[in-house]
């Protein structure tokens, strides 16, 4: 998880707030979509808690961050 939070605040540093906020939302969603599929490498346990370390990371960020 602390991954997540160093790219998301390089992200920020680089890039902005908006863009940031953007990019988490659009990785967020691609990562739910990757965890539904069966027949891809996210089905592998050391890969889908990854996966979903990330996922809670973004959720947080987007909880924690104003529009």
């Amino acid at each position: 998880m602390a991954d997540e939070h160093l790219r998301i605040r390089f992200l920020t540093e680089r890039d902005g707030a908006e863009a940031t906020r953007v990019w988490v939302a659009r990785t967020l969603k691609i990562y739910r979509e990757a965890l539904q599929g069966e027949s891809n490498y996210t089905s592998l346990p050391e890969y889908r808690s990854r996966f979903e370390e990330a996922i809670r990371a973004f959720e947080e960020y987007l909880a924690r961050e104003p529009r």
